[in-house]
Formats: C-alpha cells, structure tokens, sequence
C-alpha cells in the first residue's frame, strides 16, 4: 500500500507554529516600510487569515487595506517563504512522527506539498523529520498535485484502492485522489478544521494516531 501526506496542518502544524511567527514578521516589516498600522494589526491580520483559503491571499488584502504600495505588497509576501531562524522548531501535529516510523516498515510512504520547494523542505528539516522515510517528495509550486499522485500511481504499480491520501485542504489535497479513485482522509487541522466535509470523502480524523483504525 501507498499512503500519500500532505506536509502543512497534516504533518506539521503549520497554522500553530510557523503562520503566527511569520505574520508577525510581516506586521514588522510593513510598519519598518512606513506603512500606518493600528496596534491590533497582528491581531486583525490573523483573523482575516483565518477566514482565507491561502495566508498570502490574505496578507496582500490585509497591506492593501493600509494602503501598502504594490512593491511593498511583493516584498512583505516573499517574507512568508523566507528561512526560518536557526533556532526556530516546526512543531509537528500530535504524534506525527511516531506514525511515520509505525508506517514505513510496512507501507510506501510519499510527501506531496505544494509551495515554495526550499521553504518547505526546510520546514521538513526544522520538524525533524528524516525526509529518507519517503519514497517521493513531491512540491508544486502551483499546488495542483494530481500530476504528482498520477506519478506516483504510476511508479508503485498500485491499483487506486491501495493508495491513500491524506491531508487538510479538501479541494487541493484531497479531491485529486478522490478523481484518481484513491482512499480520502481528510485531517482536521488548521484550516481543515473547520471545512465542511463532503460526502465523498471516506474517512476523517482529528490527529494522525487515528490512521491505525482506518488503514490496516
């Protein structure tokens, strides 16, 4: 069998750990440029991210709505896929790891991510997550993976009713390997958490421990 991860709000808990970090940074550099914000603007721009499908969709807004100029607009964006600190620590969702190691003697593992390639292997890294445990890491900067799940079909020889995929984005993540006939998981985190859920979709967890009852 092949089991198929998303990396943000799947794997790490990326809207706990590395958003808030980086929209405070945004907030910094926007006031260092001169533009007026309120002293909520943190706060402001983070509910605003919490209603977006894509914190860059919602940054670019938030700088607008202050009258950011579009070159400032372009650099405070590329802030969101800067490096982290040296010091800084992804965190992970609650017992990813162990689930990764419990897996990988026994099922093919794969990363499909959609972003910005160094950015998110480093996110991987800062994790601690030893990227040998894959047997493909996939990063579409257009996020569109059904190629990447095609390829992977193709690569393990497997029929759709032993693949599974697993992620939070119900559109991005999730509906490419419902159209392919894969297995759905829908993980409910970050913004997955509060997406409705579809009637096409077999299988839906809260924190990844709970793949042992479903994938067997």
């Amino acid at each position: 069998m092949l089991i198929i991860f998303d990396l943000d709000d799947t794997l790490i808990d990326t809207s706990g750990c590395v958003t808030p970090f980086k929209m405070k940074e945004c907030v910094k550099a926007l006031t260092h440029m001169g533009v007026q914000l309120p002293s909520v603007a943190y706060e402001e721009l983070m509910q605003l991210n919490a209603g977006s499908s894509k914190s860059k969709d919602a940054l670019s807004s938030f700088a607008r709505s202050y009258g950011a100029t579009h070159d400032q607009i372009d650099r405070v964006l590329d802030l969101l896929t800067s490096s982290l600190p040296d010091d800084f620590i992804v965190q992970m969702t609650p017992k990813a790891k162990e689930i990764l190691e419990f897996y990988r003697s026994s099922h093919h593992l794969a990363l499909v991510t959609g972003g910005h390639p160094p950015f998110q292997r480093e996110k991987l890294k800062k994790a601690g997550v030893d990227s040998s445990i894959f047997s493909m890491i996939s990063i579409p900067e257009d996020s569109v993976k059904k190629p990447s799940y095609e390829m992977l079909q193709e690569k393990f020889s497997l029929p759709p009713s032993e693949i599974w995929v697993c992620g939070d984005r119900i559109e991005m993540d999730l509906k490419p390997g419902f159209e392919l006939g894969f297995n759905t998981i829908h993980m409910r985190w970050g913004r997955g958490a509060s997406m409705p859920s579809q009637p096409w979709i077999k299988h839906s967890v809260s924190c990844l421990p709970e793949l042992k009852e479903i994938i067997r």
